[in-house]
């Protein structure tokens, strides 16, 4: 039987087509897409895909990468080394909630055409954008790398042949300021060039109480910049240099503590009264409790730092021929990112990690391309190669325990062969398949060490032996190529692709169904691996993962109603999945390791403007997602459980109404987002649960009668609602970790724009 908030979305998704009855009111903007590596409409695609203009992405409050999740179904992100930091995105379900440098998510994110494999580089700043696009489901033929989930495509506006400009300035809530333009047109002196400047940056204090010594919690202090050069030296061939770059400097990681213990039926909280850990009543094994409650303050004795810098540079080559166009891409992409937090969330130094990291990454894409009457086809080569060079520190010497320093080295290079084909059997079904052959690489070269001579004195008196693989006394782990041998290496090739058939029955009605095989590449444990069975159970097989195979069968329909007025849009999937690379934290230590898993689901996107000045969007989401054989932590059974930040149901609303005022046009906007109960940790503890929430959006924006001048009021969370974001399960130690959305956001920008 449905649940009566499943029963309410669909009575609301229902209501709202009826009520797009056909008027007078205009034909809705066609929304172009390059999903396939071309042109299309968004309506003549068989992909479920959520598109946004760079205009909506400002009125519905969307500033950076992770707030796009708010208004597009089935996307969610966690953030388990704080805001700011490492981005994990999860889309129907499919995701890795790891945070080490040398990963890459399995949903790929891609700015201007280039793959960003660096989770320390995925929370950016959104300025100057012509859209996003979100593709769900696996991707592999035409974008290849580690798209078993799907893919985010941010698209910045490029140079512009005639002059243009805008600023404008925004400030708000916790001392936020914020400042974004862009300037483009052609350079008078060279004929055929033109540029386009964009920048950003935005500033605001942090929102968490520091009741401690330290700095209030999860402030920004951020700056972007992007430099676009376009020549079009003849009609068939152009030339676009993309340089780019940011840096972003916060005080992150206000974790608040929450005392735990464990039970048979998960980790839970420890009661006020429950002397659990010996230590006092409710506290932790430390002997701290968080008795405040509020969500927005803490003690924390550590300046938590976040420091990510990034810049790369791309060129895009097209050459047009009579018969076939050819493209080049290459890149060149650099994120650096030092991370420190208070783990332990209280006001004495007991858990002080640090994480450094430095991802170097190459790209070359070639693809060439064509059309007939009746088929289109595309092939190409990727080539990728990066290099993760990490260091990961901690002391644990407050407590008596070891200071652990972590090197390691990753090495990948992988290249792959592509093609897709689209042909018309008829005028209304074309058939599309497309495959793509990759071969990968992937080496690592990884140390840990501890500094304290602990590990030498318990080797000294036989209490921990030396191994291959801890060949010396002061030497936690030790995985290279001389100590573990060809356990150190990955060498594989794989297959992905996709055959998908289209129905088009009418000119305003699409159905698709397709089956995809997608792939993301084996990797590597990181972090601080310990092989003396203290702090981990580390073995040299539990490093290596392999890689991991999602089978998705999908079906939808795409519709235009009401004389252009309306969208509805749908899709179904089931996915089986082999191999499922997810994620468990052991005392210390994060372990990812390879099982099944099974996702069915739907997700439901209505856009409507029924009457003259209104303005409707609706998406719903429904997701049952499953993991096999999950091992008990406690007992070692296997049991099936819920995958991480995989809520049943999400939905999300925008309702936008204009009219004239003051001789310009005044728009008022309200966005909302319900999600329902999800789990932060593929053990399903009671403690990583979020139960469910609503968060709502408002947005009054004036626009002058020439359009040049704005001005906009917003206010974000209007019921200051108190959510949980992530959570991260110390309950070896008698705690956990919270970190909470933000809270109410008022603020207000003023712009003008030059055309």
């Amino acid at each position: 039987m449905p649940s009566p908030t499943f029963r309410t979305l669909i009575r609301i998704l229902a209501v709202s087509l009826v009520a797009a009855a056909p008027s007078a009111q205009e034909a809705l903007e066609e929304v172009i897409v390059t999903a396939q590596k071309r042109e299309q409409s968004l309506q003549e695609v068989g992909i479920s895909v959520t598109a946004y203009t760079g205009e909506q992405i400002k009125e519905m409050g969307i500033t950076n990468s992770v707030d796009l999740t708010a208004m597009t179904p089935g996307l969610q992100y966690t953030v388990p080394n704080a805001e700011g930091s490492q981005i994990n995105f999860f889309l129907r379900g499919v995701g890795l909630n790891d945070f080490a440098d040398a990963n890459e998510n399995p949903v790929a994110t891609y700015v201007d055409e280039v793959y960003r494999g660096a989770m320390g580089g995925l929370h950016f700043q959104l300025f100057d954008m012509e859209r996003v696009e979100v593709l769900r489901g696996p991707q592999g033929t035409l974008y290849g790398r580690n798209t078993t989930g799907g893919l985010i495509h941010f698209i910045s506006r490029k140079p512009t042949d005639v002059f243009e400009a805008y600023g404008d300035v925004t400030i708000g809530s916790f001392g936020t300021l914020q400042f974004d333009g862009a300037v483009s047109g052609p350079i008078p002196e060279i004929d055929g060039l033109k540029a386009r400047v964009s920048l950003s940056k935005n500033m605001h204090n942090g929102y968490v109480k520091n009741e401690g010594p330290g700095p209030d919690y999860n402030s920004t202090d951020a700056f972007a910049a992007r430099l676009q050069l376009q020549y079009d030296l003849t009609e068939t061939f152009s030339a676009l240099v993309n340089m780019h770059g940011s840096w972003n400097d916060g005080s992150v990681g206000a974790w608040q503590h929450q005392s735990t213990k464990p039970t048979p039926d998960g980790n839970v909280e420890l009661p006020a009264d429950e002397n659990f850990w010996g230590t006092c009543p409710g506290c932790d094994v430390f002997g701290y409790r968080d008795n405040d409650n509020n969500p927005f303050h803490g003690e924390f004795d550590r300046d938590g730092t976040v420091v990510v810098q990034s810049w790369g540079l791309s060129g895009r080559l097209e050459w047009k021929f009579d018969n076939f166009d050819v493209v080049s891409i290459t890149a060149f992409e650099k994120v650096n990112r030092l991370q420190e937090e208070d783990t332990d969330a209280t006001p004495f130094p007991l858990i002080i990690p640090t994480f450094g990291g430095d991802t170097d990454q190459i790209t070359q894409e070639l693809r060439i391309s064509g059309d007939t009457d009746q088929m289109r086809w595309l092939g190409g080569f990727y080539y990728f190669s990066s290099e993760v060079d990490a260091n990961y520190l901690l002391d644990l010497t407050n407590l008596g325990f070891v200071f652990f320093d972590a090197n390691y080295l990753q090495d990948t290079d992988s290249w792959s062969v592509f093609g897709n084909l689209e042909y018309d059997l008829t005028p209304q079904f074309t058939l599309i398949g497309g495959l793509r052959y990759t071969e990968e690489e992937k080496d690592l070269s990884y140390t840990n060490v501890d500094l304290t001579g602990l590990y030498a004195f318990l080797t000294a008196i036989g209490v921990v032996p030396l191994t291959p693989f801890r060949p010396s006394p002061d030497d936690a782990f030790v995985f290279t190529g001389d100590s573990v041998g060809d356990l150190a290496r990955h060498d594989k090739t794989n297959l992905s692709g996709k055959i998908e058939l289209d129905w088009k029955p009418a000119d305003d009605l699409l159905v698709y169904a397709a089956f995809s095989r997608g792939v993301k590449s084996a990797g590597f444990n990181t972090g601080f691996l310990d092989g003396t069975f203290i702090f981990a159970s580390n073995t040299p097989q539990t490093i290596p993962f392999d890689d991991e195979t999602l089978h998705a069968f999908e079906a939808g329909i795409k519709s235009t109603l009401f004389g252009g007025t309306t969208r509805f849009n749908a899709s179904g999937f089931y996915y089986d999945y082999k191999d499922f690379q997810t994620f468990r934290f052991e005392l210390l230590n994060q372990v990812i390791f390879n099982t099944d898993a099974e996702v069915f689901g739907a997700e439901f996107e209505l856009i409507t403007s029924p009457w003259d000045g209104w303005d409707f969007l609706f998406g719903l989401a429904l997701l049952d997602a499953t993991a096999d054989d999950i091992p008990n932590p406690a007992t070692g059974e296997l049991r099936d459980r819920t995958m991480v930040s995989a809520p049943d149901v999400t939905f999300n609303g925008m309702a936008r109404y204009s009219w004239p005022m003051w001789g310009g046009t005044m728009a008022a906007v309200a966005t909302m987002q319900f999600q329902d109960e999800t789990f932060f940790d593929i053990q399903n503890h009671p403690i990583s649960r979020e139960n469910g929430y609503v968060v709502g959006n408002a947005r009054l924006q004036w626009t002058s009668p020439t359009e040049h001048w704005y001005a906009a009021v917003f206010v974000n969370n209007i019921a200051d609602e108190e959510y949980l974001s992530y959570t991260f399960d110390f309950t070896g130690f008698g705690f956990n970790q919270q970190a909470y959305g933000r809270p109410r956001w008022i603020g207000g920008t003023v712009g003008y724009s030059w055309e």
